[in-house]
């Protein structure tokens, strides 16, 4: 039987981090018994301290309220996905943007890395960019930058256009634009090149866990084609 390997998910509430602890929790456990094939993983979620957990129950499921900014010592970890992410709106100003879609996401893959984690999955966005005039995509691209000096054997990022989903039913409050935009994507799907195209957070998170457990080393992006639905 090959050894279980560790997880550890952060942004586990959101639309694709809620459909990464999903792939992780329900791994056929009839794969164990195959000797070529990984045991289903233990998987620590990490959650802001005083924000809601993962309104889950899982055995292999281990729930930690955390503060990102002082992340504690994380138990042994083979794998880590970081789905974190918030909006300029939702956050209130530039610097607290920042300090999730940069910070928090670089604070928990050192952590990760420090506990002994080889491969690591983030998701950021389409026109991520350390140079962009653009604040939004210069954080995306300043974070994906910053993640590669960490070294990871296997690192994934996945940059999605916008993500489709159902955010009510995550206790998220609804987003204008955002809908706006997805009505429009929607519209417009059939003739926009597949890197444009507006992805469910399930086929990212799908993709996404499948790239960590099976890609060889090395930097792996995933977009267009490489986040629908596997065939």
């Amino acid at each position: 039987m090959a050894e279980a390997r560790v997880a550890v998910v952060a942004g586990a509430t959101g639309l694709v981090g809620q459909a990464v602890l999903a792939d992780l929790l329900t791994a056929d456990p009839s794969r164990s018994a195959n000797a070529a094939a990984p045991a289903p993983p233990a998987v620590h979620v990490l959650h802001a301290q005083g924000r809601r957990a993962p309104a889950l129950s899982h055995p292999r499921l281990h729930l930690h309220a955390v503060d990102f900014a002082a992340l504690p010592a994380l138990p042994p970890v083979d794998d880590v996905y970081i789905t974190l992410g918030t909006t300029i709106a939702a956050a209130g100003s530039q610097s607290a943007f920042r300090a999730v879609d940069h910070d928090a996401v670089l604070a928990t893959a050192r952590a990760a890395r420090a506990a002994g984690a080889t491969r690591c999955g983030v998701v950021t966005a389409m026109g991520a960019n350390p140079h962009s005039r653009i604040f939004y995509n210069r954080v995306k691209g300043e974070v994906e930058r910053d993640l590669q000096a960490l070294g990871f054997e296997t690192l994934v990022i996945a940059r999605p256009s916008l993500l489709i989903g159902e955010r009510t039913a995550l206790q998220q409050a609804p987003r204008r634009a955002e809908s706006l935009s997805i009505t429009l994507f929607r519209w417009l799907d059939p003739v926009l090149p597949a890197r444009y195209r507006a992805r469910p957070g399930a086929d990212v998170a799908h993709a996404l866990v499948h790239a960590v457990q099976s890609l060889p080393a090395g930097l792996h992006v995933l977009s267009g084609h490489a986040l629908q639905p596997m065939g």
